[in-house]
């Protein structure tokens, strides 16, 4: 048996053979380890923004509910078993190596990559804890996304739509959309965020060739909305009153679109109580998203790495603290559309800091970062790490800052951990 720390080593192995899109692979996997994929109903969930938010949302109601539950999602932020949980708990370090062994033994005869392990790991212990439904979040794509060789879909759950992987998902919106459309099976209901017109008629169109049922979230029946900093509250439809703590602007759609898919499943014969609808929308906590992690001085992580996700955080920085003085934390990948990113966010700021990620292979360095900001907001330093970009942040900051870390994903698990070892902050989230 393997030690969780050869387990690590052999994953970051794996991380050089990239990304590559398409089914053969874990097809062949899955077949060789018995199709654990065919044992359980699935959530499936794509999207560009905010899938994450949603997978926890419908995870949570289905929890409630009583259901035994698993969630498949990507990336990790914080601990690499936090992809995988069941009922709220992640995979334990034993299950962890022991499947991670069970196939790697297969390394030899198949090829696979990182991904592609990581979702036949999830799909084999979902079917080995006898899940009742598991919610899977795709990777990045749809169609040709290693998720999608599930035969048991029930919903097929589509959160925000935007322009992201274009190299991989298609240069147009309508390419990108369709690319994700191929998460639709026949025979399972359809959810959909109805905000974006243009990517809601294209999801009613693939729903329609294959005669599924689909259930819209329409932002215009959200009602009564009360942006608080403990949380947010809205009605919508026959629900009044709910009361959810993820902050932002979107999370209201986020929340809805969930609620969508409940309604689908209901129509499948799921017994899913309004009860459990209200305890799961306001039990979801989700790190890395909008999370407030210190109240003095404020301290909040984002994941907006692209154009569409930097838009909504504006919004969310302009609704909770335009009257701060704003100290921004930014790392990001160079892959990503950073410049808009940049373009959509840095002319708030008082002072940004920009770090590297730690993704060495695809970490744009945080003095070219730099460089790029200051061509829209002069003041702007490069740190040579996370921990001194925050040892940075704390020392400028007073009674009236809010620092905002964002951007990829990768580095905010270390600065929420360098961020929480100090003993000077306070950790607390209530009475921001």
């Amino acid at each position: 048996m393997s030690t969780y720390t050869e387990c690590e080593e052999y994953l970051c192995k794996l991380n050089s053979k990239g990304i590559k899109p398409g089914l053969q692979s874990i097809r062949d996997l899955l077949e060789a380890l018995g199709n654990p994929e065919k044992e359980t109903k699935i959530i499936h969930v794509a999207g560009t923004n905010g899938k994450g938010s949603v997978s926890k949302y419908i995870f949570e109601i289905l929890r409630a509910q009583g259901y035994k539950v698993g969630l498949y999602s990507s990336p990790a932020v914080f601990e690499e078993r936090e992809i995988i949980a069941v009922n709220g708990r992640n995979i334990s370090k034993e299950d962890y190596v022991n499947l991670i062994d069970e196939i790697r033994e297969l390394d030899s005869k198949l090829t696979f990559t990182r991904f592609e392990l990581e979702t036949a790991m999830a799909y084999l212990y979902f079917a080995r804890k006898k899940c009742d439904y598991a919610v899977v979040e795709c990777g990045m794509g749809g169609e040709l996304d290693a998720t999608n060789v599930t035969e048991t879909t029930e919903v097929a759950v589509f959160a925000a739509i935007g322009m992201d992987h274009m190299s991989f998902l298609g240069n147009s919106l309508e390419e990108i959309t369709r690319t994700k459309a191929g998460i639709i099976k026949p025979g399972c209901a359809v959810a959909v965020n109805g905000r974006n017109s243009e990517t809601l008629d294209i999801i009613k169109a693939c729903a329609k060739e294959k005669e599924n049922s689909i259930f819209v979230a329409n932002p215009d029946d959200i009602c009564n909305l009360k942006f608080l900093k403990s949380g947010t509250v809205f009605d919508y439809k026959n629900y009044k009153k709910i009361k959810i703590k993820l902050l932002g602007d979107f999370q209201p759609d986020n929340a809805i679109t969930a609620i969508e898919a409940v309604e689908a499943l209901r129509k499948r014969g799921a017994k899913i109580s309004e009860r459990a609808v209200y305890q799961g929308l306001e039990n979801a906590i989700l790190q890395g998203r909008f999370e407030i992690i210190s109240s003095k001085p404020i301290v909040i992580i984002d994941g907006a790495h692209n154009e569409p996700a930097s838009r909504v955080l504006r919004k969310s920085i302009e609704r909770y603290f335009i009257d701060k003085k704003l100290i921004y934390i930014i790392g990001v990948l160079k892959d990503k559309e950073y410049d808009k990113v940049i373009e959509n966010t840095c002319d708030l700021a008082w002072q940004i800091i920009t770090v590297p990620s730690p993704n060495k292979q695809r970490t744009l360095s945080s003095y070219e970062l730099a460089k790029s900001v200051s061509r829209v907001n002069p003041n702007v330093t490069s740190a040579d790490s996370v921990e001194e970009a925050v040892e940075l942040a704390l020392m400028m900051a007073d009674e009236n800052t809010a620092i905002i870390a964002f951007g990829s994903l990768s580095y905010l698990g270390l600065l929420k951990q360098t961020v929480l070892n100090r003993k000077e902050i306070k950790k607390d989230r209530h009475g921001i």
